[in-house]
Formats: C-alpha cells, structure tokens, sequence
C-alpha cells in the first residue's frame, strides 16, 4: 500500500517503526508538531466552508469534470491516484465516483481532511505536508494537484516510472472581474511553464467558460482566494451588492509523465 506500510486494521506504520493510528473521522495525522511552523497550518475553518458551499454550488463542476475525464483515459481500474493538497476532497470524490480507482489525498490543513475524510469513506486521507509526502517510492500512477504547491523532488520519487501528473494552474484571465474590484491596474495572470524535476510535459489546455454566482457565492469566492486579505469591509459589499456580475473562470491543465 502506497500510504505507508498497513500493520493491522486501522494503523499505518513505517520502516522507521513509528505507528499511526486512524483517527474516528478516519483520517490519519501525518504531519508532527515539530514540522509545523504555526499551530494550525493551511486553510481555516471559516476558508473551508466558504470553499466547500461554494463548489457544492457546481461553479466548478466544468474543471472537475475535465480532470476525471483525462484521469480515466489515462489510468485502469485499480490505479492509484493521488491529490495533492486535497482540500476537503471534492475533485477525488469526483474523479473516484464509482470506486474504479485507489484514491489518495492529503493536505496541510486538519479542517479540510476531516472533512474530506468524512465525505469519502473509500477514500484514504491524510494530514501532511506536500514537501515530505509520505508515501512509498514509485507506487503512485497519477497526481494532481489543483494550485496546491509541491516538491519535485518528492514528486518524482512517488511516481512509478510512466505515470503522470497534471498540473493545474490560473489562466492569464482567471476571476478577472473579481479582481477589478481589489486592484486599479489588473493584469494577466504569468503563465510561463513550471518545469518538474524529471518529468516531461506531454501536453497543455486551456478551460475557460464563465459563472454568475449569487450575492452569497460571491463573497465565499473572494474567501477561497489570496486576494480577500486586500478586500477591505467596504471592498466586500461591493462585491455582495454587484447583483448579476459575470466572471471569468480560466484554468490550464498541463500533463507531465516520468520517463
């Protein structure tokens, strides 16, 4: 098992003989107190709901959609497909729907793996940190990650050799009118390509379409994005009062493989 090494039912151990056990929401707690630079790392409580309603709106739906076609055409049944900084899961519960594939997910923030943990029982799910994953060297048929950070390094030696990855990042257009708000000059998001250590890029996509999220739904965008720590109060109602606005949504999807 990629995960770690399975000593019985419900605990995960290593060659280093440390123990793990799985916590009642069933998720295990990778990530120790030593690694962590504050006392709760990643997103908040308050950033994963605003996240979660938001997607259980379906705004996303068109990118999730994109990711489990390009997972299922390159992957069998029994894959091992692994997500990145998770969040609280949505694109994994997605793409594994219907159980075809051994899903795996981890993210820095507990908040958000309980609840990935919660929602998708066949699921395993994790509390780590991206620049240490911990996991076996090459078990891992496909990644992904969804703005997620992560090192290259570690990327590679997880990997089997001939798997992939997809990256996917903002288009030079992404929240667009959401941004005119915060910023007197926006500019175009940089999309220069990333390289991985090891990998060879295969190919690039560009998904754009547009959404018109409620007053509510709004805000809860803004929550989800680096830009609501420049979003005064008044900055906020703005953007809750902007009855009907339309935006931008622009992704690029880019597939790597290892040699």
């Amino acid at each position: 098992m990629p995960l770690a090494e399975v000593i019985q039912h419900k605990q995960l151990g290593c060659s280093n003989n440390h123990r793990f056990d799985q916590a009642k929401q069933g998720y295990y707690n990778l990530l120790p107190v030593q690694r962590k630079k504050t006392k709760e790392p990643g997103d908040s409580k308050e950033m994963i709901m605003a996240r979660e309603a938001f997607l259980d709106g379906l705004h996303y739906q068109p990118l999730a959609d994109e990711l489990t076609s390009i997972i299922d055409e390159l992957s069998v049944s029994g894959s091992h497909i692994l997500d990145i900084g998770c969040g609280e899961g949505y694109y994994l519960r997605q793409i594994n729907h219907v159980n075809r594939f051994i899903s795996y997910g981890f993210d820095i923030s507990k908040p958000a793996v309980v609840k990935a943990a919660k929602k998708h029982q066949k699921g395993y799910y994790a509390v780590a940190s991206s620049h240490e994953m911990p996991f076996q060297s090459d078990t891992i048929d496909v990644a992904y990650k969804v703005y997620a950070p992560v090192n290259d390094i570690d990327l590679y030696r997880v990997l089997k050799v001939g798997a992939y990855f997809i990256n996917v990042t903002p288009g030079p257009r992404h929240l667009w009118q959401l941004r005119e708000f915060i910023y007197t000059d926006v500019r175009e998001h940089a999309t220069q390509d990333t390289q991985f250590t090891g990998l060879d890029k295969i190919s690039s996509q560009q998904l754009r379409y547009k959404i018109t999220p409620s007053d509510t739904d709004r805000l809860r965008l803004l929550e989800m994005t680096p830009f609501a720590w420049k979003a005064d109060e008044a900055i906020k109602k703005t953007i809750f009062n902007a009855s009907e606005l339309s935006i931008e949504l622009d992704f690029l999807i880019t597939l790597f493989k290892k040699a």
